[in-house]
């Protein structure tokens, strides 16, 4: 545990059995710790682009069962942030939290993060959204106003 988050540390990952029993423990760990903040940190490993067969998305579904939830994935080679990306793309059509990142301060920062995501809008997004808001309103009832108005 670091920080309100679990940091777990792929080194030299070879098999697909190797991968599975990190993630079972990772998993195990985070149910222990009641933690379902996870920074993956994956060194020295081979690349995943057969995620099915290594079992990473059934561990993070696991991961997943709490709706606070974040994982984030963190490589040391280029070849690893690129299946990282395809292993992100499939979490998310399941409705994981997960990103991929390429800096570890990034990755701690946004794992760390505990504000709703409506809170962490930025200021400008706000005023945006609210001024499209407003203008939405005003076209649904710029019609009806006219269709009142007889001569």
């Amino acid at each position: 545990m670091e920080r309100g988050f679990l940091r777990a540390e792929l080194l030299e990952r070879e098999t697909a059995e190797e991968t599975r029993r990190f993630f079972r423990a990772v998993v195990f760990e985070s149910v222990k710790h009641g933690c379902s903040r996870v920074l993956v940190h994956v060194r020295s490993s081979k690349t995943l682009f057969t995620v099915e067969r290594f079992g990473v998305l059934e561990s993070f579904k696991k991961l997943a069962s709490d709706p606070a939830h974040r994982i984030a994935l963190l490589g040391d080679t280029v070849e690893l942030g690129m299946s990282h990306d395809y292993v992100v793309l499939l979490a998310r059509q399941q409705g994981i939290t997960l990103r991929n990142f390429r800096n570890e301060s990034e990755a701690i920062e946004w794992v760390s993060d505990r504000r709703k995501p409506e809170d962490r809008r930025s200021q400008s997004e706000v005023t945006l959204g609210a001024a499209s808001e407003r203008r939405q309103s005003q076209r649904r009832k710029s019609p009806d106003a006219r269709l009142t108005r007889r001569p």
